[in-house]
């Protein structure tokens, strides 16, 4: 069996297994990995007064590991902790937080704010990547990257291409978004242009959890994929509350589209309003847009729609 197909059947919960021991046996798998690839991994230790899950070796360095498969999301009060373990630790020790949960809202960005940089973050694309591609291959793209920009994190899906070389014609919509109702709206557009007769773009959709790492992650996807690049956000006002450093971003791509969408085109009264619906439900509110009227009324969905239609 492959590392993804063992990967597989853990994120299925095959033979009845509970999340609890889920969690155990993925440390099992991550060490075997770490192992297979001559990394030479630590399980868990306790030094005084903490705990740490593991360490390995990468091309003469230590880092330290910690590993989380929890039921709910991960809270940046998670990332802090390891943080602080990391921080205590001889200098120039790097940790690695690898989360098969979701990040919970701003958990990332809290983690950017910071001045020292010593921590990278691995989300559940990403670990599934090293599990295809191999633990050190998705951890260097993670280390060039948070030495070139300075950003904690970047999806592995961000800067690899697809398989094949795509046709001028069939270049992909790769889309920069905060997190997850953001890509739930681009895919219900999407398929409302679909069931509406027209042909659109082949979409990825990254998340960059967070909007300090939207600029981040568009340039790094701006550089090293075929097609245009597009970042996403709710934010009222994209020049204003987005890092100073999007320009650069916004140089090298077709648009920054900017918010409130969940006012503008939904017609929600606020954000608040919009984050309580169920992913269901935003999609079926997005299948009910009026694309043809809302491409007369507003210009940002317009450039929008210009952009996913092929």
């Amino acid at each position: 069996m492959t590392p993804r197909e063992e990967l597989e059947n853990l994120d299925n919960l095959h033979h009845g297994m509970t999340p609890q021991v889920r969690g155990r046996k993925f440390e099992e798998w991550l060490n075997k990995l770490l192992a297979v690839e001559g990394m030479i991994p630590r399980t868990s230790f306790r030094p005084p007064g903490e705990e740490i899950d593991g360490s390995f070796l990468h091309e003469g360095r230590f880092y330290l590991l910690e590993a989380k498969w929890w039921k709910e999301q991960v809270p940046a009060s998670a990332i802090y902790q390891f943080k602080g373990k990391v921080d205590g630790k001889l200098a120039g020790t790097i940790g690695v937080f690898i989360s098969m949960s979701e990040y919970g809202p701003a958990a990332i960005d809290a983690l950017r704010v910071g001045k020292n940089l010593n921590v990278l973050l691995f989300d559940r694309d990403d670990v599934f990547a090293a599990a295809t591609h191999g633990f050190c291959t998705v951890l260097q793209h993670k280390l060039r990257l948070a030495a070139e920009l300075g950003e904690v994190f970047v999806p592995y899906i961000a800067t690899i291409q697809p398989n094949g070389k795509p046709q001028p014609s069939d270049k992909p919509l790769t889309v920069v978004t905060e997190g997850m109702r953001d890509e739930l709206l681009i895919h219900g557009i999407a398929q409302n242009l679909i069931a509406g007769g027209v042909r659109t773009r082949k979409l990825l959709v990254i998340r960059s959890q967070g909007s300090m790492g939207l600029a981040n992650v568009a340039v790094a996807a701006a550089e090293s994929r075929v097609g245009p690049v597009m970042i996403f956000t709710d934010l009222e006002s994209a020049t204003e509350k987005l890092p100073e450093n999007v320009m650069y971003a916004a140089g090298r791509m077709d648009g920054i589209i900017a918010g409130p969408w969940s006012e503008r085109w939904l017609g929600f009264p606020s954000k608040r309003e919009a984050k309580r619906m169920k992913p269901n439900e935003l999609l079926a509110r997005v299948a009910e847009i009026d694309i043809e009227g809302l491409k007369e009324k507003d210009s940002d969905f317009r450039h929008l729609i210009r952009l996913l239609s092929d």
